[in-house]
């Protein structure tokens, strides 16, 4: 979750599914694809959020300021750090690193408890963005 903002040239990156997507006034770039299939995919979601933005273009406020990003620190104080493994990761950090960058969540941890669940959600819930 979250985006950066250049205004000079003006970019937006936005981080999403563990992916990069920039979007340039000429291009769009996207880290990591695996196929055309994918790149398909998420080029459509970037087109309804588009489309949607235009059209309620005058509602809306525009913000060069970039949305607060995930701490993998703060991720990982919510995870049980028992480092099992179980999550197909090395490390509950790695774990937390990927949940930063939207690759995984809360509920790809198995080791995690209801009360822990819910405040990783929680905690992420305020870096979703709307897909």
């Amino acid at each position: 979750g979250g985006f950066d903002y250049l205004k000079d040239p003006p970019a937006v990156t936005f981080r999403i599914h563990g992916k990069l997507i920039t979007v340039h006034p000429d291009k769009i770039a996207i880290n990591a694809l695996k196929d055309e299939a994918e790149a398909d995919k998420i080029l459509e979601w970037l087109k309804r959020e588009i489309n949607e933005a235009w059209e309620k273009r005058d509602r809306i406020t525009p913000s060069y300021v970039g949305a607060p990003k995930q701490k993998v620190l703060e991720i990982l104080k919510r995870l049980p750090k028992t480092n099992c493994r179980e999550c197909g990761f090395p490390t509950c950090t790695v774990f937390a690193a990927k949940v930063a960058e939207g690759a995984k969540g809360p509920e790809d941890c198995p080791a995690l408890d209801a009360e822990a669940r819910a405040a990783l959600e929680g905690y992420m819930s305020q870096f979703k963005l709307h897909t």
